[in-house]
């Protein structure tokens, strides 16, 4: 960043901006007060900077992204608007149309994965040809555009290195761990239970909450297993996000987290090392001492007693939706109901009439049985191929890394955020959340632009960088 600030182009742009805050106020003085036209020229400025500086706008976009409110009938009645989230595509939108005209063209890595993301949106928006709902799928197609281009685009742009990521860890982790403290704030005044919202009005749903600090937490995690620097901080980490993950009591974030155990010790099984299982078992007996001074322990027997028990209302209501969403896919083979159609259609494919959350507009408590409703077998092979490709490009990147301890951090951190979020899918569908489709695409997109910093880094002759 101090590069950027000597940087002639900033200061041209700070000018620029200097010049039109200036005349934007001698518009707006006469016609409001000085805070407001103070408020304005500032947002003017940052906006400016920030989209041509698409790194700081990435930045910036991830730290603000688990503190975005959604703000009813902003835009008019029945229009809801999710701030800042939602209102920065635009801006995204222009920073990459920046960069573009800066450049004369758009660099970009080459990646089976773009082909993958690709034919998946293209799938998405056809659904508009056979939904019975139109328009709730056109708004589906646009939200879910607006994530990809948020997490998945502009992380192609704005992070070429691994330099680049590693800069922005800090800020991540204090973020992150002001979310959770504010989180055990939010749950501890209103006394522990087992629903409840958690760190509201940022999260209106306990599961968003256990999922999205389920990445830094899988991240963190799975890092531990390699000989990198500060590991006791990185434990100290691991063990605040891993006590908020517990306190949710949300059992697919619990599931994500043992699946991601798993997936560790099977990719590190021929070097698995004492101390990461001597660091395991001291993460649970915290954990377990902590439970039993707060006198929680009547809770998590309650959710192991009524784990397999049909007649318990949460597991009712997932047979129900699990069983709506797989009549709605029998009617819908090939390409699904239509994207976004599957709470306005639930009712005419309920499993059971006495369902706890029968009245309730939700989807499926799954992601792949939502997806598999509303796109059918051929949209549910499409996201299943993007998942396919990830795993490829970090299976280059992990061969790539060698012995670098601080990449293959990098590398297996990107996998088992990745595995946390397809574990605890299962059970949970998971949006849609602005909070977590930015997550996931931002995870998917930075798997192929650092495994083609490093190809370019090993090949120089071969460097994989060109024109879409």
């Amino acid at each position: 960043m101090k590069q950027d600030l000597a940087n002639p182009t900033f200061e041209r742009v700070l000018v620029v901006g200097g010049v039109v805050s200036v005349v934007l106020a001698a518009i707006l003085m006469p016609l409001t007060s000085y805070t407001m036209v103070l408020a304005v020229s500032l947002g003017l400025l940052a906006s400016l900077i920030l989209t041509l500086q698409p790194r700081w706008l990435w930045t910036v976009l991830l730290l603000f992204l688990p503190f975005s409110v959604e703000v009813p009938n902003l835009l008019g009645a029945g229009t809801n608007l999710t701030v800042p989230t939602e209102a920065w595509v635009p801006l995204v939108g222009l920073s990459i149309a920046v960069v573009v005209l800066r450049k004369g063209r758009l660099q970009w890595t080459q990646s089976r994965l773009h082909l993958a993301v690709l034919v998946y949106l293209i799938l998405q928006w056809s659904t508009l040809l056979h939904s019975p709902l139109p328009v709730v799928t056109a708004k589906a197609a646009i939200r879910t555009s607006s994530y990809v281009v948020c997490g998945y685009i502009l992380t192609q742009i704005a992070i070429r290195k691994p330099s680049d990521l590693f800069a922005f860890f800090p800020l991540a982790i204090a973020a992150n761990v002001g979310l959770v403290l504010y989180g055990f704030y939010t749950q501890f005044v209103e006394g522990v239970s087992i629903y409840q919202n958690i760190a509201h009005p940022f999260f209106q749903n306990h599961c968003i909450y256990a999922a999205w600090v389920s990445f830094p937490a899988a991240f963190a995690l799975a890092a531990l297993s390699q000989p990198v620097a500060r590991r006791g901080w990185l434990t100290l980490l691991v063990a605040v996000l891993g006590l908020a993950i517990l306190l949710s009591f949300v059992r697919g974030s619990w599931l994500g987290m043992l699946a991601l155990l798993g997936f560790v010790v099977y990719r590190q099984r021929t070097v698995l090392n004492f101390r990461f299982v001597l660091l395991l078992a001291l993460l649970a007996v915290v954990g377990i001492a902590i439970v039993a001074c707060l006198g929680l322990g009547h809770l998590f027997q309650d959710r192991w007693v009524n784990l397999f028990d049909r007649r318990y209302v949460t597991n009712d209501s997932r047979i129900d939706r699990w069983m709506a969403a797989f009549s709605m896919w029998r009617s819908y083979p090939l390409f699904g109901a239509g994207l976004g159609c599957y709470p306005d259609l639930y009712p005419l494919f309920v499993y059971y009439l006495d369902a706890f959350e029968r009245n309730i507009r939700m989807g499926a408590h799954s992601v792949f049985f939502e997806i598999l409703a509303e796109l059918g077998i051929v949209g549910l092979a499409a996201y299943l191929y993007v998942i396919r490709c990830f795993f490829r490009e970090t299976r280059r990147f992990r061969a790539l890394a060698g012995n670098d301890p601080r990449l293959r951090a990098l590398c297996l951190g990107l996998e088992g955020m990745m595995v946390a979020y397809l574990a605890h899918g299962i059970v949970n569908n998971l949006g849609p959340s602005d909070k977590i489709d930015v997550a996931f695409w931002t995870t998917c997109g930075l798997a192929p632009s650092l495994r083609c910093y490093l190809e370019k880094r090993t090949k120089p002759a071969t460097a994989s960088v060109g024109s879409p």
